[in-house]
């Protein structure tokens, strides 16, 4: 999550959508006030070599340990990053974290920032996010495996992180499957804001089979994963 007080936006994380590669290329011009959540350790060092200026920051109430994660980023040392990263979620001092939804950004930010700032996410079609999701989770197990193993659960489904009571209240949902075409929205929308041509791909070396999910998922799996995102079918207008 990103909360941009100087670019005076919400970005709302999403599950499996290239929500790491948007934050990464939001945050080469976050402000020095800004919220800027930290993505996983691996991807939290590629962001620091793409840009050291990109780093995650004010995500802490306590702001001694943010500052050590801070310093450990910078000297690559994952040891230590997981070590205050684990002690700050262990003593619950995070007040938002990189999938903190809707409500949990508008308590940070306040009514009157979160009324008046444009906020936005990004969607994707689910059988591409749980078969995503399943690639991303599959280590040392088969991907069938993985696969049975993500649809058990639901959390491939976003629709719960960009609605209050029910309702969805960003601004603009980005379209996975229109990248480009939605981000030069979103750039106009804030004034210019260069982001397109900061969006590197995150996340995106450990699938495998790149066959269209529709293809790979079978009839009972697809019906699963309709009943798990059934909100988010309805919402995008997605086809099952």
């Amino acid at each position: 999550m990103i909360i941009s007080y100087l670019h005076n936006y919400i970005f709302i994380k999403t599950k499996k959508t290239a929500g790491s590669s948007m934050e990464v290329a939001l945050s080469i011009g976050a402000g020095p006030d800004d919220v800027v959540t930290p993505l996983g350790l691996n991807e939290e060092l590629e962001r620091f070599s793409i840009c050291e200026d990109a780093l995650p920051r004010n995500f802490s109430s306590d702001r001694w340990s943010e500052q050590a994660f801070v310093t450990a980023l910078k000297n690559q040392n994952k040891r230590e990053m997981r070590r205050f990263y684990e002690m700050m979620r262990r003593l619950n001092h995070f007040p938002v974290q990189r999938h903190s939804g809707a409500s949990s950004a508008r308590e940070v930010a306040g009514d009157a920032f979160w009324n008046g700032a444009y906020k936005f996410t990004i969607e994707r079609h689910p059988y591409e996010k749980a078969v995503s999701l399943a690639w991303f989770e599959r280590h040392r197990i088969s991907f069938e495996e993985s696969l049975e193993s993500v649809l058990s659960e639901n959390r491939y489904r976003n629709f719960d992180l960009y609605v209050i009571d029910g309702k969805p209240v960003v601004d603009f949902i980005i379209r996975y499957e229109k990248l480009a075409d939605d981000v030069r929205r979103v750039e106009k929308a804030l004034g210019g804001l260069s982001i397109l041509d900061r969006l590197p791909r995150s996340n995106s070396r450990q699938r495998k089979d790149r066959r269209p999910a529709a293809e790979v998922l079978t009839d009972r799996q697809k019906d699963i994963v309709y009943e798990t995102c059934r909100d988010e079918f309805e919402l995008m207008n997605y086809e099952r």
